[in-house]
Formats: C-alpha cells, sequence, structure tokens
C-alpha cells in the first residue's frame, strides 16, 4: 500500500491492522501524519513501514517489522523505549530528524542503523544494543553490519563512548562467531560518529595517516580472528559539499625476514552528499582471511606492519590519527575484557 506524498493525510483507517497479507506501508511525505492505529501490531506479514516526512511519534509494536524509516522527523525529540522489543528489526533509518536528542536500547537483530544529520541528538542508551551479555550470535544473525552517526554534532561524550564500546563488543564478538563457525570472510562491522580521539582500546595508535607497529613473535595464531581499525578523518579544510559517496580504506602490508604481505581493508564509507565539518571517527572490523589464505608471514617471527589511511572520492578531507588492533578469540568465558563487564555490571546488578 502506498500513500508516499499525500500531503492532505491525517488519520489512518482504525481498522488497517485487519489487512494481515500486507507486506510494505509507504506513508513517506504525508506532513499531517501524526499516528497510526494501534491494531498494526496485528499484522503478521509486515516487513516494510517507511514514515519519513511524517510527525508520527510513536509505533506500535510490530513483531515481523524488518525496516522501519522515521527520517526528516520534526515531531520526534526521543524515540520510543520499546523499540528494542522489535524482535525482527534489522534495519533502522531516521536521518535528518532535525529534534530528536535521545536513542534508548534498540533491537539485538539490528544491522544496519543511519541516524546521519540529527543535529541535536545528545543521548544514546548505553547498552546501545539490547541484551549485549548475551555473548554469541543468534545463527540468524547477520555478519555485516553498520551504524552510522555522521553530523550527530551535539552529542555528549558519555554518548560516543557508549557507541565506542559497542564496537569493541561487536568486533570481539564477531571474531568469537566466525572462529567456531570457520568463517574467513564476509564478517563485517563498521560505524563512525564525530569525535577527535581515537578509542584507548586500540593498543596501536599513532599521528597522522601512516601506523608501523612492531608485533612480537607468534602475534599469529589460531585465536587470531580479526583486525579492528580506527581512522579519525578531519573534514576542517573541505569547504565544499561532498558529492557522492566516499571510502576509508586501510592498506596493510606484513614483513619479516622471511615474507612480506600486503592487502587493502575497507573501514567504512559514507553515501550522503553534502557538507561534513567536524572532525569524525570511523571504527572497522575485518576478518583476518587475507592471512589464514597465505602462507609467506611465518608466525614464529617479529613482524612489521605499516598501515597507510587513505580515503577515497573525498577532496581535501584526510586523516589526522588511526589506530590498530589484532582481534584474538578465547572462550566464551573470557571474551568480555574488564573495561566491558565493568560497564555492563554496572547497568545489570
Amino acid at each position: 500500500l502506498n500513500m508516499e506524498g499525500c500531503t492532505e493525510l491525517e488519520s489512518l483507517p482504525k481498522r488497517l491492522g485487519k489487512q494481515k497479507a500486507l507486506q510494505e506501508l509507504v506513508l513517506s511525505g504525508c506532513s499531517k501524519l501524526e499516528s497510526v492505529p494501534t491494531d498494526v501490531k496485528d499484522m503478521k506479514h509486515l516487513r516494510l513501514l517507511l514514515l519519513d516526512g511524517t510527525r508520527i511519534r510513536k509505533i506500535p509494536k510490530i513483531k515481523s517489522l524488518k525496516c522501519l524509516c522515521l527520517s526528516r522527523n520534526i515531531a520526534m525529540v526521543n524515540l520510543q523505549d520499546n523499540l528494542k522489543d522489535f524482535s525482527n528489526l534489522k534495519c533502522l533509518v531516521m536521518k535528518n530528524c532535525e529534534n530528536l536528542r535521545y536513542l534508548p536500547s534498540l533491537p539485538k537483530c539490528l544491522v544496519y542503523l543511519n541516524v546521519y544529520g540529527c543535529e541535536r541528538l545528545e543521548s544514546v542508551e548505553n547498552p546501545l544494543v539490547s541484551d549485549r551479555l548475551t555473548l554469541f550470535l543468534d545463527r540468524s544473525e547477520e555478519l555485516r553490519s553498520t551504524f552510522l552517526f555522521t553530523n550527530c554534532h551535539n552529542l555528549f561524550q558519555d554518548a560516543k563512548d557508549s557507541i565506542s564500546t559497542y564496537a569493541k563488543w561487536k568486533c570481539h564478538r564477531l571474531a568469537v562467531e566466525c572462529y567456531e563457525q570457520d568463517i574467513v570472510s564476509g564478517a563485517f562491522f563498521n560505524t563512525c560518529y564525530p569525535g577527535y580521539i581515537v578509542p584507548s582500546w586500540f593498543d596501536h595508535q599513532a599521528v597522522g595517516s601512516v601506523l608501523e607497529p612492531r608485533l612480537e613473535p607468534h602475534w599469529y595464531n589460531t585465536m587470531l580472528s580479526g583486525i579492528a581499525l580506527c581512522a579519525v578523518v578531519s573534514f576542517h579544510e573541505n569547504q565544499d559539499p561532498i558529492i557522492g559517496s566516499f571510502s576509508v580504506k586501510c592498506t596493510l602490508q606484513f614483513e619479516n625476514e622471511d615474507g612480506s604481505l600486503r592487502f587493502d581493508c575497507d573501514i567504512g564509507c559514507l553515501n550522503e552528499p553534502g557538507m561534513i565539518e567536524a572532525d569524525h571517527v570511523f571504527i572497522g572490523y575485518v576478518t583476518c582471511s587475507r592471512l589464514k589464505d597465505h602462507h609467506s608471514i611465518p608466525i614464529h617471527h617479529p613482524t612489521t606492519v605499516k598501515m597507510q589511511f587513505h580515503l577515497t572520492d573525498a577532496c581535501k578531507s584526510k586523516v589526522v590519527d588511526c589506530g590498530f588492533r589484532l582481534m584474538y578469540t578465547q572462550s566464551r568465558v573470557c571474551l568480555l575484557d574488564e573495561e566491558i563487564n565493568a560497564n555492563f555490571t554496572k547497568l545489570y546488578f
């Protein structure tokens, strides 16, 4: 059912929920619409709900819903707390919600979040995603996920710390899953938010776009499952709007006395045209498939790694700081380190 652009529409039929077979409901641009009937929660097959450009503040819990769009909503200030109970929601888009100030805990199945341009957003719930103490992925959960907070300039430091902590936890979680299911490629996570500091959990850091850590002997072992990379990108010298998309990438070169290996990794990308004024922190996780596919780097020798961070199609923007961490998996019990455990203990016990 597509009612896009019905700018005079003020209400929907109260028995809309009786449409049991409806899979997609499009109400984009219905600028006078302030609510949806509560009985839409009874829809068993509704997968897609587009409410961008409306004034709707609350959505009844629709368990079947997989994609929800609330972009350009000027009425919403706080996103409803029961969103974490939308048990099948995988995609949430809330771009340019100019009055949004708060994000609650999100569904654990969510794999795509975009709150680009929510300039008044101040805080996000910690934990950012519900049930974070679950140490392993549901078999149905996707291994690729993206959480974007681009141009959310008013985020409190606590909110940025929550996003960073979630990124660390997600990297650990993917490392465990890839190790236990013997997945060598395909897993990817990235996030970005306004900021100028590489999070402290990256144990190798450098000023500028080049990082050259020295890895001790036996750094490569069967527990190594992924690589976490971080780049702080400055947009201050870019006075022109960004046209199209750009990507943040890293070229890695591993060398020791017996061999070398070179490959590229994606850290993240943005597809939103316009001005990005503040520095942003980009964090990405990739699996170690390139290392596992090559045996030219003996694991028993010290190894030097040269990392060159760079941007594609982003004129005058540059990487000003960077970070790197090898992600090892241990037993499930040891997965969460002291920092994450401490945060969760305060929240749950």
